[in-house]
């Protein structure tokens, strides 16, 4: 992922409990898999509130870039970005990724 997004400074793959699969600079700490499920889960009750369709990606704007959370294939990946990311492709990239490491059934990203 970092090879393909030069916005991305720091990136992680979570499996379906939460636990780091992979990792890039920046993003492995014991709290990762607890801040990602909660941002998940408090976007997830918003969006209900919105719309009815089931939600696939989430990106937070921060001081100094976004960080954009995908859940596909029963993982969800996590990435930083430095200032004015291209969202759209940001977003693309990470669920291509988690698509091109698991939707075969691969258990390595």
């Amino acid at each position: 992922m970092l090879d393909v997004s030069t916005d991305v400074t720091a990136v992680a793959v979570l499996d379906e409990g939460g636990a780091v699969v992979a990792s890039g600079p920046g993003a492995v700490g014991a709290e990762l898999g607890g801040a990602v499920d909660g941002l998940w889960e408090e976007a997830v009750k918003r969006a209900g509130k919105v719309r009815a369709a089931a939600l696939e990606h989430v990106v937070v704007p921060v001081d100094g870039g976004a960080v954009a959370l995908v859940e596909a294939h029963g993982h969800r990946a996590v990435a930083v970005t430095g200032p004015r990311p291209a969202v759209a492709l940001l977003v693309f990239d990470l669920r291509t990724c988690l698509g091109d490491a698991f939707a075969a059934g691969d258990a390595t990203p």
